[in-house]
């Protein structure tokens, strides 16, 4: 989830925080007023890119089932289904969060000089208090692997990054997904076989968050980067949007059938996983010396869910691409079939064109009523993580164990009311409460300074 507000002019690069514009108050003036306050905060303001909070809302989601969804292998039926938020509802995250640093920073047009510096020193401020949080939900000591304190670390690997242009990004980001996961692959072989041992407490945090961890950077960066990549394009073009669906979904799908035919050629699964199994120090002690077998290369074959490899990278990465345009599609019918006013979003002026512009009513309208709540939980997407830890806490201590339910009516029951929750909040108050906290302390630490103004690069 990102845990950086857009900022109302993202696509002008200016380098107020606001997250939403109107949104930031509760609901207050006559009854006209009012329901305008309340189309507002649905929508984030006229400079809120929509389409992010879709995505974000649906990886949100994608947690949610992760965490404590039945899933299973068969495609052929809903649970096998839910079982594609593994992984990727992860993944997506981190694509958003990049593209929310492109946000904050100016979207496509990058800040310079003191706004840029402002941007930054605010962005570390977010990271202080995401390691805070993360410390805090960790005592919970729920079996949720928290990524929170991995997203402080992107954030700020993500710094010297934040002034290339998007397809220079592009690129390190598609080395980072070939060569990253090498690296992570052996690199503790490396160690292990060198008498060293991998970080398992908190004086290994930097190996941890850059090697050892469950989502390491040297891996997750290129989602990160790929985020910040495409958030320095013109996120209102209909092509681009097309060309994310297309291209993104298109490369998941090529990857998973490459990864299959080199598997069944390795032997299959498998073979291939008690291959990993027998070799790697991971399973075996005491760890293998430098002359006993290392793990197969078919290892890196693999695609499944956090295996790290370039196959999953590449795939997995992709559908985040190909949800995000689908999103920001999306988005761009939410706000009007496209038409966007002011800087970067708008609506229909409200008059009668005919026909064609009741379609289009009638087609927006049923984009914002499955949208619309979405768009809330990923703008409330912090607050609502840290409450579903707290929820899996209590619930599996007061009743039950939540993360291993016998059937997906919880699973259910946690969807719904976080959608009808979320929407209500973000009507009636807008910013979530971690979120206006967050962007709160990021402001008072680094005030806008007069000459802290964007300029086109």
């Amino acid at each position: 989830m990102s845990t950086l507000a857009q900022p109302s002019g993202a696509s002008s690069g200016a380098s107020s925080e606001a997250s939403s514009g109107a949104s930031s108050g509760p609901l207050a003036g006559s009854s006209g007023g009012g329901l305008r306050r309340l189309r507002d905060n649905l929508l984030g303001g006229p400079g809120r890119v929509l389409g992010a909070d879709i995505a974000r809302g649906v990886a949100v989601l994608g947690m949610f089932t992760a965490h404590v969804g039945v899933t299973s292998d068969d495609l052929a039926t809903f649970e096998g289904w839910l079982s594609l938020a593994h992984g990727r509802s992860s993944i997506l995250f981190a694509t958003v969060a990049g593209l929310s640093l492109a946000l904050v920073t100016g979207g496509s047009r990058p800040l310079t000089g003191e706004a840029m510096r402002t941007a930054r020193a605010r962005i570390l401020v977010r990271v202080v208090l995401l390691l805070a949080l993360v410390a805090v939900l960790d005592l919970f000591g729920t079996r949720v692997l928290l990524i929170l304190g991995f997203y402080a670390a992107y954030f700020v690997l993500a710094l010297p990054f934040l002034r290339l242009p998007p397809a220079r990004l592009a690129a390190i980001a598609v080395a980072v997904a070939v060569v990253g996961p090498v690296l992570v692959y052996y690199g503790p072989e490396v160690l292990a076989r060198a008498g060293l041992r991998a970080p398992h407490d908190g004086s290994g945090a930097a190996t941890d968050f850059l090697l050892t961890g469950h989502y390491p950077a040297l891996v997750w960066m290129a989602y990160v980067l790929a985020g910040l990549a495409l958030g320095r394009c013109d996120l209102r073009s209909p092509t681009l949007h097309l060309g994310l669906v297309a291209g993104g979904f298109g490369l998941a799908a090529l990857t998973s059938v490459a990864s299959a035919v080199m598997v069944a050629d390795a032997g299959g699964l498998t073979a291939v996983e008690g291959q990993v199994a027998v070799t790697s120090s991971q399973y075996v002690q005491p760890a293998p010396g430098w002359s006993d077998p290392w793990p197969p290369l078919a290892g890196l074959y693999l695609e499944g869910p956090h295996d790290d490899t370039t196959f999953e990278a590449l795939g997995s990465g992709g559908f985040a691409l190909g949800v995000l345009g689908l999103c920001l599609l999306l988005g761009s019918v939410a706000r009007g079939g496209g038409q966007y006013g002011g800087q970067y979003g708008g609506a229909d002026d409200g008059q009668d064109h005919g026909k064609e512009n009741g379609l289009r009513r009638i087609a927006r309208g049923m984009v914002l009523t499955v949208t619309t709540p979405l768009a809330a939980v990923g703008a409330l997407a912090l607050t609502v993580y840290s409450l579903q830890i707290v929820t899996i806490w209590w619930w599996t201590r007061t009743y039950w164990d939540l993360l291993d339910p016998a059937t997906n009516t919880p699973l259910g029951w946690m969807v719904v009311v976080t959608l009808v929750l979320a929407t209500a909040w973000r009507a009636l108050l807008g910013r979530g409460p971690l979120e206006r906290l967050f962007g709160w302390v990021a402001r008072r630490a680094f005030p806008d300074r007069p000459t802290a103004r964007s300029t086109s690069s």
